[in-house]
């Protein structure tokens, strides 16, 4: 989960690994105390989600602080403030659904929507999210569901691979070993009266 949040974080432009940035990666990951007004209560409203999509979440986090931007800020404040009535909705209109799924189809929705700047407002992320059907959220939650399985698939390739060209260096090097001690078997050194010289003669 390191490495795919490591990866995460590199890979948004908006990612400097400023002061603000380390900070509050170290909040989210619990290796400070949270503030107060963001990460915990957003560590209480999502403690039902489960460890990889708490870290997916905290990639889209993240990046976000340390802009400098009253935007910015402004959105951070309205992710935060938006968690327990999108949960609300979420809720009403999915009875079925498990509050880790919950949780993720609303952390979802306020990270493509609040969480950056100038893609909704308050109020017309409010109106989108109470015009969504049943079906349609659920089917935002399996595109995020199947989006994780892509990513799990392509992690356990390249361990495959890496585990492979491991195995396949491993095995030449077994190889190397065997020949040498072969050719320790079969044949030795001698010097050769002729040139003077130490060579290799068979047994």
């Amino acid at each position: 989960m390191q490495s795919q949040l490591a990866a995460d974080l590199v890979t948004d432009r908006d990612f400097t690994g400023n002061d603000e940035q380390i900070k509050a990666l170290k909040m989210g990951l619990g290796l400070r105390n949270p503030s107060e007004e963001f990460w915990l209560p957003v560590g209480q409203k999502t403690a039902s989600m489960v460890p990889e999509d708490k870290i997916n979440l905290l990639a889209h986090i993240v990046p976000r602080f340390g802009s400098n931007n009253p935007e910015q800020e402004k959105s951070l404040e309205l992710f935060v403030a938006g968690l327990e009535p999108t949960f609300d909705v979420i809720r009403s209109k999915c009875s079925s659904l498990s509050e880790a799924d919950v949780q993720l189809a609303g952390t979802e929705l306020l990270a493509s929507e609040i969480l950056i700047p100038g893609r909704s407002t308050k109020k017309e992320f409010a109106t989108w999210v109470a015009a969504l059907s049943e079906e349609e959220i659920k089917d935002i939650l399996d595109n995020r569901k199947s989006f994780k399985k892509v990513a799990v698939t392509a992690l356990e390739k390249m361990r495959a691979k890496r585990q492979a060209d491991i195995d396949a260096q491993e095995a030449q090097q077994k190889k190397f070993q065997a020949q040498v001690e072969k050719a320790r078997e079969e044949r030795s050194i001698a010097l050769n009266v002729k040139t003077g010289k130490m060579e290799l003669v068979d047994n």
